[in-house]
């Protein structure tokens, strides 16, 4: 009787904590609901940081269709000649390739100090987290927005023809924005607890840049090389926005690895989050 009582005792606190673990879970689900529901503070504060970034600047968030447009002028012409590409295959693959790259690095730089960049408003003000996970997406959404001047410039220069393909731009940005909330959770958590990853991901990310189709076309790796494109996570992101953009529709295999990593990364992101995100207050 004393096993059987210990044994349904283990069950019931086992029990317990299964529907308690259960419970923080859904307590994340329901800040990332919250935090839209304050999508008016936080347009209003990542739009902000847009108009800081360039402040006593005449022309403003511009400098970044400028600075891209430089980059597609001084790498396409040299690049393009040395991969022995004609410029209108190349330039539309570096300029689409680059912006979303931009946007990319954007969402983990910056989504790794989403808490940390914030302390001061997370110790006074009580909104849900991801209030700044937001933010920060919204204000790489405007600088993107910026960017795709140049990319719209190069269509027409180019005589490059996106439709229809190019509706599927909606649905591949969502799911980056997706994978970009999670993102920012995981990222911003470990960071608040241990700052090292502050030195570490800005350099790990100059380094997948290079190792990223971006400069180079993804069916120049060939043998062991082709690697650095099917193991790599960012090349499915900017292959999946930049095929509609240039008219080409994803394939199913780009689909499909961008799904599953959305899925295995919340899935690694809500217990993680769910169990440590209330000392986020005490650690910034």
């Amino acid at each position: 009787m004393l096993r059987d009582d210990g044994s349904s005792a283990a069950i019931k606190i086992k029990e317990t904590k299964l529907r308690t673990d259960g419970s923080k879970v859904l307590d994340v689900l329901r800040e990332v609901r919250d935090g839209w529901r304050w999508r008016e503070l936080w347009m209003t504060l990542g739009w902000r940081d847009v108009q800081t970034r360039h402040r006593q600047s005449h022309i403003g968030p511009f400098w970044n269709t400028l600075s891209l447009a430089f980059v597609a002028t001084c790498i396409g012409s040299l690049y393009g000649g040395i991969m022995g590409h004609p410029m209108s295959d190349y330039i539309p693959h570096l300029v689409t390739g680059y912006m979303i790259w931009i946007f990319l690095n954007a969402l983990v730089t910056e989504g790794k100090d989403a808490f940390v960049s914030n302390a001061s408003a997370i110790r006074e003000i009580a909104v849900p987290g991801t209030v700044y996970v937001y933010k920060l997406l919204w204000k790489n959404l405007i600088i993107l927005g910026f960017n795709a001047i140049v990319y719209f410039a190069v269509l027409a220069l180019y005589q490059v023809w996106p439709f229809p393909s190019i509706v599927l731009v909606l649905p591949a940005l969502a799911m980056i924005l997706l994978n970009g909330i999670w993102v920012a959770l995981l990222l911003g958590l470990i960071n608040v607890r241990y700052r090292d990853l502050g030195q570490l991901i800005p350099n790990a990310m100059r380094l997948a840049f290079f190792v990223t189709p971006i400069l180079w076309f993804p069916d120049s790796a060939s043998g062991i090389r082709a690697v650095f494109v099917y193991f790599n996570p960012f090349y499915y992101f900017i292959e999946l926005l930049r095929a509609p953009l240039l008219g080409q529709p994803p394939g199913l295999l780009i689909w499909a690895v961008a799904f599953g990593i959305t899925v295995v990364g919340w899935g690694i992101t809500l217990p993680v989050y769910a169990h440590w995100r209330r000392r986020i207050a005490f650690w910034v």
